[in-house]
């Protein structure tokens, strides 16, 4: 095994320019805090890193999977047989003549959001305050307020496995927190967004408005969380019935399994109180589905991402 790990580790070397990392814990690389630890972690530093992490991983036959921000996921306790390839490729560009801002897909939402204050550019402000990165916010189409990044999208260049490719917005069949990207084969590596001019200081305000209308009903900055934990339910007329209004009533506010608890103020997120682990979660989660699927007949879908460790490769 250690001959195994050490090959691969020199392969990668040779492949990408910077080595691997071995056993690296991922509750560190997690909003939840909670998780095992990968068999090899990478940080890529710009899209050049990203791709050929990506490519020697398909080369290897090596499981790999993405990630960004880390804060719309559950690793599992036993943390991951394979590559964690975490993608910190950052960068925003400014195209005047069409209005429209392109975004590395490990540009974080936040910096995103005061980048477009800056240049008076609106269309973005419902993101205010969502954790995470474009790649992650993109593959799950995330929103906020009846809004969804998807909503924006002019076009983007993707890695349909070895090649790259410049898509339009049709291509990611954008759904309810979904899109193509969650088909295999496909990844992110920028998108354009189409904005419009505004005031920057009337951005700015609605800016403020979503941060004050999310601290309201969300736990404090810094608390251990992944989000929201299910998705909406979406009726047959097409409106959405929110999933924590059905938790609610279905009291499971302040529920517990181990150290992981239903926040009390919001009865779509669990939080981590403490050292809580993934089956901690799970077990919780799976008792708030029951619930709501006794009371209401309504099965609900998880929006967090649960990773499970693979089979082993070593």
């Amino acid at each position: 095994m250690k001959e195994k790990v050490q090959k691969i580790n020199r392969l990668f070397e040779l492949f990408v320019g910077r080595p691997l990392q071995s056993d690296v814990s991922l509750k560190e690389y997690s909003t939840f805090r909670i998780g095992g630890k990968a068999d090899f972690f990478f940080e890529a530093q710009n899209l050049s890193e990203l791709r050929q992490a990506i490519f020697f991983a398909l080369d290897q036959s090596l499981p790999f999977y993405i990630i960004g921000g880390g804060s719309n996921i559950l690793f599992a306790d036993e943390g991951y047989r394979g590559l964690i390839i975490k993608n910190s490729s950052k960068g925003i560009s400014f195209f005047p003549e069409s209005n429209e801002v392109e975004a590395f897909s490990g540009t974080k939402l936040i910096e995103l959001v005061e980048f477009c204050c800056e240049s008076g550019l609106a269309g973005l402000e419902f993101l205010a305050g969502i954790p995470g990165t474009v790649g992650g916010a993109i593959w799950g189409n995330a929103g906020a307020f009846g809004r969804s990044i998807g909503d924006v999208v002019a076009r983007a260049l993707i890695l349909e496995k070895y090649q790259e490719r410049e898509v339009a917005n049709d291509f990611f069949a954008f759904g309810y927190r979904t899109s193509r990207l969650k088909e295999k084969g496909y990844f992110l590596l920028s998108t354009r967004f189409r904005l419009e001019r505004d005031d920057p200081e009337a951005i700015k305000r609605r800016v403020k408005e979503i941060l004050a209308l999310r601290r309201l009903k969300h736990p404090p900055e810094g608390t251990a969380s992944a989000g929201s934990y299910f998705k909406n339910i979406i009726l047959p007329d097409g409106q959405k019935l929110a999933a924590g209004l059905l938790l609610d009533q279905a009291g499971v506010k302040g529920l517990k399994c181990g150290e992981a608890m239903v926040y009390p103020g919001h009865a779509n997120f669990i939080i981590n109180i403490g050292q809580a682990t993934a089956s901690d979660v799970l077990k919780l989660a799976n008792e708030m589905k029951s619930r709501v699927k006794e009371k209401f007949g309504v099965e609900l879908e998880e929006e967090v991402i649960y990773l499970e460790a693979t089979a082993s490769m070593l």
